[in-house]
């Protein structure tokens, strides 16, 4: 009976053991399971962490790329000395072509001494900006008069291509709210808003445009001035020696008239004073004859 026992007490003692081992390896699973999913849980917050900081990574290099290439704008002037206009204006409008530019404007004009004179604009890409400059100086006869300048507008650039990225995305949530928009209100609304968006936009795409043009074409201003002179102005200018001898003579018989007028005016006007001056002279002279008269005259005289 006593081994019965023992038995008994051996079976119920396997059975407890095998329960609780089996409660274990649960409790250990459950463990496992959720350790696992705070894991894929982090792991999910880390990617979309990692996918943020990469978008913003990304804009930072955009930003960047378009910090490095640089926006800026360049205008000249020049003023050179030609022997022929038309001949020197044609020679930069093909310098121009075949740097890849333009002419914008092209005048000529004469003076009054029939001196010519010219001016043209052209614009040039700004790799060729210097090359084109140092093929406009060798025209000139002489040391060209020179002026360049250039703003650099590469801030802007950047601010307002930001500010085109930050209005598009606008412009497609607003299209987005009009496709699930029911009431005409809604409609009416967005679609107010989204025309004035719009606006900006192309407000701001026509700045850019604008830098991006004059950024890329810099702008040349030049000025010609014809310097040679004809053979006729040589012979004739300065040399109308009939002209020039009549008013030499005017000017010698004024110049005689007025000695003369000065001389009468200087008699007449001051005759009180020359006749007190006659009067003291003749007066003297009469009082020195007198007193030579009355002298006694000397021995050697006498005999």
């Amino acid at each position: 009976m006593w081994k019965k026992w023992k038995l008994w007490v051996f079976v119920a003692v396997l059975l407890l053991s095998a329960c609780s081992s089996e409660s274990s390896s649960k409790s250990d699973k459950a463990i496992d399971q959720d350790s696992g999913g705070k894991q894929s849980e982090a792991k999910v917050e880390s990617s979309s962490e990692e996918g943020s900081r990469n978008g913003e990574s990304d804009n930072d290099k955009a930003e960047q790329q378009l910090k490095n290439q640089r926006k800026v704008i360049y205008n000249a002037d020049l003023m050179i000395a030609v022997d022929k206009l038309q001949s020197s204006m044609e020679t930069v409008r093909e310098t121009a072509e075949k740097t890849g530019g333009y002419m914008v404007e092209s005048t000529t004009s004469i003076g009054e001494k029939n001196d010519e004179s010219g001016v043209m604009v052209v614009r040039v890409p700004m790799k060729s900006f210097r090359v084109f400059l140092d093929d406009v100086r060798s025209l000139s006869k002489g040391t060209p008069h020179e002026n360049v300048t250039g703003e650099d507008v590469t801030e802007e650039y950047v601010d307002l291509t930001s500010r085109l990225k930050a209005k598009q995305q606008v412009r497609e949530r607003l299209e987005a709210f009009m496709k699930d928009a029911q009431k005409t209100e809604d409609l009416l609304k967005i679609s107010g808003d989204l025309a004035a968006v719009q606006e900006e936009i192309e407000q701001v795409e026509g700045r850019l445009n604008f830098l991006k043009n004059q950024s890329d074409y810099s702008t040349v201003t030049i000025q010609f001035e014809v310097k040679n002179l004809k053979a006729q102005e040589l012979q004739t200018e300065g040399l109308n020696t009939w002209a020039k001898t009549k008013v030499l003579f005017m000017d010698t018989v004024n110049f005689l008239m007025s000695a003369n007028s000065l001389i009468v005016v200087s008699i007449l006007g001051l005759a009180p004073i020359w006749l007190i001056v006659i009067i003291v002279v003749y007066v003297w002279l009469r009082r020195r004859k007198t007193e030579q008269k009355k002298k006694p005259e000397s021995p050697t005289t006498m005999s």
